[in-house]
């Protein structure tokens, strides 16, 4: 954990974006386990409609009025979705150079900041509200020496794309949250190969 905090020391808390559309952010969690980095993930609850209906991603959502930074954001929603209060238990130590759901400029519409988070002490119980299914601890290693890369066929308009991803107990973490990995892994670990 002390590797990571300094690769990542360098890095604004609020990076600077020329954006005008809708904004969200997501909380990259790590614990520390027998000297061995964790991270957190969540499988998000089966919802007609929703885009990401049953994904593994990062806790996260959009930007409230109210908050008063996308850090608020990422703070408030991982409050939310699993009750797990990052101002009280970790600490932020780095924000990520924001990404987008889709590549394609047209379809961009949302920009989502990763914060990294690392705690101080974990709480007891986690409460996953109705907008997640379930939650992991995953060891990073096996992701760093690719041993847990694997492919999500992903069908849209009658067609089917191939994209990279990591297991997760069984499913496939990509897209968004599978870049945001890859960009994290690359700040902290000088031998890692990027995947994307």
């Amino acid at each position: 954990m002390t590797h990571i905090r300094e690769q990542l020391a360098v890095r604004q808390l609020e990076p600077v974006v020329d954006f005008d559309g809708d904004r969200a952010a997501v909380a990259m969690i790590f614990r520390e386990v027998d000297h061995e980095p964790e991270i957190l993930l969540i499988r998000r609850a089966d919802c007609e409609g929703d885009p990401w209906s049953g994904h593994i991603a990062f806790p996260g959502g959009r930007v409230d009025p109210t908050d008063v930074s996308t850090q608020a954001t990422a703070e408030r929603e991982t409050l939310e979705e699993i009750g797990l209060d990052l101002q009280q238990h970790g600490q932020c130590i780095a924000a990520l150079e924001p990404e987008f759901p889709v590549r394609r400029a047209s379809l961009r519409g949302i920009q989502v900041t990763p914060y990294v988070y690392t705690l101080d002490d974990e709480p007891e119980t986690y409460t996953l509200n109705h907008e997640v299914a379930d939650l992991y601890w995953v060891s990073i290693r096996p992701m760093l020496r690719h041993q847990t890369v694997t492919q999500f066929d992903f069908e849209h308009e009658g067609r089917v794309m191939t994209f990279p991803g990591f297991d997760v107990n069984g499913q496939t973490l990509w897209g968004m949250s599978f870049r945001m990995l890859n960009r994290l892994f690359i700040a902290v670990d000088a031998d890692f190969r990027p995947l994307i």
